[in-house]
């Protein structure tokens, strides 16, 4: 769903508090604290009681957005959903500053308005991986600068050895990829990275001739492309693992420019999201729905 066709479902914060109540509830109110379901609407119309119940069990007073991505939030929720429909149109990723301008709100409000957004993506939609699987991984950060001089461009170093951060990823050919921050790459974190992600009884796994995939080699069918030889023998390859880096890399580079590693896996989580649901039919409902789906 684009832009305008958010504004056009949900004219005003009546209509995205009907669809939310819709989503959560259907037509059986429950209290959000207790269960319970004697609950009555209070029906104000003054701003930020819209939409508020009353527990005659336990006497609080809830929304339907307790307890959700949208909890205490005192944006408005058309506000909220034209960000989650912008951040999933935009292949390459969107800054905050380009979000704070199109919804007209100050840059940090749209940054935490991101964060939450993308740590909603982080919780949803990993699967068992089964069937051939590539792995591999990448290092994320800034591109070197030009020298002034020539004397200045010397070759420098890319991907092991260095000071980026290294991101360990998993896809299953023709379906979902699941991708993390490494806190390192020896054999035994990418052995139990391999185990948490993928069935490693009904896979292959297709990797480079990186030494650290060996120890998970020894457990399950695993194939070895040498990158210093060739990029594709028949059906061993590392082409769509590779695809999905370019992703997040043109995010990193085009958009985003810089993020601490503290916040990096909550973008790897939404180029993960983003790619996992690339054939959905609309993406944007699958997301509210789930956001809904959750302590009710």
């Amino acid at each position: 769903m684009n832009l305008i066709e958010v504004i056009k479902h949900f004219p005003d914060q009546e209509s995205c508090i009907a669809f939310l109540e819709n989503i959560r509830w259907g037509n059986t109110p429950i209290c959000a604290h207790c269960g319970s379901l004697k609950v009555n609407n209070r029906h104000e119309k003054k701003e930020g009681l819209i939409g508020r119940w009353n527990c005659q069990d336990c006497k609080a007073s809830f929304k339907v957005t307790c307890n959700t991505l949208f909890h205490g939030t005192k944006i408005p929720l058309q506000k909220w959903f034209a960000a989650i429909s912008l951040m999933i149109n935009a292949k390459k990723s969107l800054s905050s500053h380009q979000l704070a301008r199109d919804l007209e709100l100050n840059q940090k409000t749209a940054w935490y308005m991101m964060q939450k957004i993308r740590a909603e993506m982080a919780v949803k939609g990993n699967t068992l991986l089964k069937g051939i699987i590539e792995a591999d991984e990448t290092y994320i950060g800034g591109k070197p600068r030009k020298g002034n001089k020539r004397a200045d461009d010397e070759p420098v170093k890319r991907g092991r050895g260095t000071s980026k951060t290294p991101v360990i990823g998993a896809v299953e050919r023709g379906g979902h990829v699941i991708a993390k921050v490494a806190d390192d790459l020896t054999g035994q974190s990418i052995m139990r990275f391999i185990k948490d992600v993928a069935s490693i009884e009904d896979s292959e796994l297709m990797t480079d001739e990186f030494k650290g995939y060996l120890a998970i080699g020894r457990e399950m069918k695993h194939h070895i492309i040498n990158h210093k030889e060739q990029y594709v023998d028949g059906d061993v390859h590392t082409n769509t693992i590779e695809g999905f880096w370019s992703l997040l890399k043109r995010a990193w580079y085009g958009t985003h420019h810089h993020y601490s590693v503290a916040w990096m896996p909550l973008y790897v989580a939404e180029a993960c999201y983003k790619y996992n649901y690339r054939d959905h039919d609309d993406v944007f409902w699958k997301f509210l729905r789930e956001s809904m789906s959750i302590n009710t």
